[in-house]
Formats: C-alpha cells, structure tokens, sequence
C-alpha cells in the first residue's frame, strides 16, 4: 500500500509502543499484544489514508471538554465488549492531527495517543499532551468549524482532521530529528516503520484548514 502521509509519533504514544512490545514479546496471546497490533494497524491507516474504513471521525469542543477541533479519531479493535446483549463496537481509540508539508512532500499526521475509549479516557490523554485545558476554547482554533458527534450511523460526517500548517516548533523539531522521513520519502506502511519521536512543545499556529 503506497502511503499518503509521514506520521509523527507523540514521546508519550511511542514509550506506549515500547512497553507494548516488550509485553507482546513475553505473552503473544495477551491483551497488550493485541493492543499492539491494533495500533501497528492504526498508524498504517493513518499513514494509508484509510481513516474511513476505521469509522474516522472529527473531534470537536463542548463544556466540560477538552477543545480538540483540530483532532481525528480513528476506532480499532481490541477486546470485544458488549451491553445488554448489543455490541458496543470498537474498544479503542487512536487520536491525531494533521499538517501541511513545508517541504514539498507528503503531509503529516501526528498519532496523539492510543487508549480504551472508557470514561472518556482518549481525549483526556490527548487534551493533556496538547496542554489543552479542560473546558477552555483554545482561541487558536476558533476559525475551525465545531463538530460534535451525531452518534447516528450514517450521519455525514468529517472522517479526519483539518490539515493545518505545520507548527515552527514542530518543523524545527522534525529538521532537527535524525530520522525523519526525507522530504520525497514517505513513512511506508509496514510494521516496522519507525515514524519520528518529537519531543518539543506542540503550538497551534493560526491557519486554514483544508
């Protein structure tokens, strides 16, 4: 599959990884072995483009709620859950933005977080890496339309994030990583692709959206 976007992977979201491997390297039939295959599998749709075959969805912001309007999610899963007999759908959540190439190749996505969907659980964690506040409109993101779920199959709906310009301390911090993906090389999506760690502060600058 030939990939549409180079993926960043959060400091956070790739200690995660580490300790998922570490896990599924030890009992491959445990649940932290199938967390990893599940996310392996999300950022090669990330890197794909293939958010609407994991029912993608655009967050947005409510009171009480992290502002995450420039954020997607993807749904994958994991353990099978069920209430009162009815299938609860996908148990987790991966969680990411998207940004303009400044260099002339492909666009990024940023993987945020990777978590059970319970109690909200997903976009706390991506609010909190974002140094989001909870219940504060992020004025940075008020030419961003607001989408809240209709929780209806089949609604029309924004499946990914809008493309904003890419952060200048992100891009320094990709120019400064060793291995980023070069300009006219994409992350591939294989398993074993090793997408960038970026350890600086994310800012939101102003932008237009895709």
């Amino acid at each position: 599959m030939t990939a549409r976007f180079r993926i960043i992977i959060d400091p956070e979201l790739r200690r995660k990884i580490g300790i998922l491997e570490q896990a599924a390297a030890s009992r491959p039939d445990s649940l932290r072995a199938r967390e990893l295959q599940a996310l392996k599998l999300g950022l090669r749709a990330l890197a794909g483009g293939r958010e609407d075959d994991f029912d993608g969805k655009r967050l947005g912001y409510s009171p009480g709620h992290h502002d995450l309007r420039d954020c997607a999610e993807i749904k994958l899963p994991v353990v099978p859950e069920f209430r009162y007999g009815q299938d609860l759908g996908p148990s987790h959540r991966l969680l990411y933005r998207e940004y303009e190439p400044e260099d002339g190749g492909l666009p990024y996505r940023e993987a945020l977080c990777f978590e059970h969907r319970g109690d909200g659980l997903p976009f706390g964690v991506a609010g909190t890496r974002l140094g989001r506040e909870l219940g504060q409109p992020v004025p940075e993101l008020a030419h961003l339309p607001n989408h809240r779920p209709t929780f209806q199959r089949g609604a029309a709906e924004p499946t990914g994030p809008p493309r904003l310009p890419l952060p200048p301390d992100l891009s320094k911090a990709l120019a400064a990583a060793s291995n980023v993906a070069p300009a006219h090389g994409a992350v591939t999506a294989q398993p074993s692709t090793q997408p960038p760690s970026i350890n600086a502060h994310r800012g939101i600058p102003p932008g237009r959206e895709r």
